[in-house]
């Protein structure tokens, strides 16, 4: 008969970004109309599956930093963010001891060569397009109607330019922090941002989108799982 101690237990752990938060979806799944009423059923998910099951959520501090700035430009109230930090671990990721296989670097250095000359395209083409567009609003021989032409123009080489370069990469060090620290934790990541999930799942991090981790947690804590499963 085996007389050793038990074996140890991991606790299961998320991490979560600003979207895991501000999902414009998460109103329909709570029923309600403002953000901070989200995040307060958010809070209310996060106590009591860390007080029944010992789960636990982490966030990082520059990410924290940025669900702070956008929570309350869209009218969260200081206490109901003040909830959630109670029951949100802010920890900065290790980035000493984590290490990152040189052949994640190496397609994310090819990806952002793509996407630069993809983005020099659009802008040869907005350049072409507003030189022709020029010489129209020149015939009519009115600044107003220079304007009309050319700020078109500028707004679509903005949006093409952005699709171009940024979508679909961590392009910050927010979204590349809770990768980070997902990968150090072992823990799943909440987010619904493309370039986060791209890039976590190529270092074998769980990733789940906010409408999965609302459903997730609410079958734990309705069937009772534990927080702890067996190593």
């Amino acid at each position: 008969m085996a007389t050793g101690k038990p074996a140890a237990r991991a606790i299961m752990v998320f991490v979560l970004d600003t979207s895991a938060l501000t999902d414009p979806r998460l109103r329909e799944v709570f029923r309600v109309q403002t953000l901070d009423e989200v995040v307060k059923h958010i809070v209310g998910l996060l106590r009591e599956a860390r007080t029944k099951l010992g789960i636990e959520f982490y966030t990082t501090p520059t990410m924290f930093s940025e669900m702070k700035r956008f929570l309350l430009s869209n009218g969260v109230q200081p206490e109901t963010i003040e909830m959630l930090q109670a029951w949100m671990l802010v920890k900065a990721p290790d980035k000493l001891s984590v290490r990152i296989p040189a052949i994640v670097m190496a397609e994310y250095v090819e990806d952002m060569r793509r996407r630069l000359m993809k983005g020099l395209r659009v802008a040869e083409e907005a350049v072409w397009k507003a030189v022709r567009e020029a010489e129209k609003a020149r015939a009519v021989d009115e600044k107003r109607k220079q304007e009309e032409f050319i700020g078109p123009i500028i707004r679509n080489l903005r949006e093409k330019y952005r699709e171009a370069t940024r979508r679909g990469i961590v392009d910050s060090l927010e979204d590349f922090d809770v990768v980070i620290l997902a990968l150090e934790l072992k823990a799943v990541l909440v987010t619904n941002d493309e370039g986060i999930k791209r890039l976590a799942e190529t270092l074998g991090v769980i990733v789940v989108d906010p409408l999965t981790f609302v459903r997730m947690l609410r079958s734990y804590l309705e069937v009772g799982v534990s927080g702890r499963t067996a190593s």
